[in-house]
């Protein structure tokens, strides 16, 4: 009985102090992260011109080229280019004549965990009397767009001046609000990008 007394005491303090947790993940855009890199050596006032391609590449691991789908690599393409104007660049189509290539990439990764509380086959007053608690499998998606300035695409090693990187969880359809806000925000934690 008191074993009992003492489990009931701990789960009920357990969920109170849970239940005054402000906040948490409510929406898939809560877990949205922007990063940002770039070449502190690198002098971005000497640079005006950029080129990049057409179609944001996917990476998935095989050798077959991949690219995002329509309309969505057109809507990423354009707000790349869009801030890219913003902040006084130029794109001209031959990468020969531009001072930097920005190479637009993507890729998508499932983490899947299993959970099983072993403690309830050790000892049984852990997790209550004559309950049962089996493991779960749980997964998730996230996807990744990386946009990355580099002055010379042609060398062996690239030289990278500048890298963008927007990770969130998939919803399972794409949100064209969220990636624009995700670019946005890249380029507005990279003002040394302005010209």
């Amino acid at each position: 009985m008191r074993r009992i007394t003492i489990y009931s005491m701990v789960l009920a303090l357990a969920l109170s102090v849970g239940s005054c947790y402000p906040g948490g993940i409510e929406y898939y855009e809560d877990t949205d992260i922007v990063f940002t890199s770039y070449e502190p050596d690198y002098d971005f006032t000497t640079a005006n011109t950029y080129s990049m391609p057409d179609s944001v590449v996917k990476i998935t691991g095989d050798d077959e080229r991949v690219f995002v789908d329509e309309p969505y690599n057109t809507q990423i393409i354009n707000r790349i280019a869009s801030n890219m104007e913003t902040l006084g660049w130029t794109r001209v189509d031959d990468p020969e004549d531009a001072d930097l290539t920005l190479f637009p990439a993507s890729w998508t990764n499932t983490t899947i965990y299993y959970w099983y509380d072993y403690w309830c086959w050790y000892y049984p007053y852990y997790c209550g009397w004559g309950w049962y608690y089996p493991g779960y499998v749980s997964s998730f998606t996230t996807g990744t767009l990386v946009m990355t300035l580099v002055e010379d695409e042609n060398a062996i090693e690239p030289y990278r001046v500048w890298t963008g990187a927007l990770n969130g969880l998939l919803s399972g359809s794409y949100n064209s609000n969220r990636m624009t806000k995700a670019i946005d925000q890249a380029f507005t934690q990279s003002p040394y990008l302005a010209n």
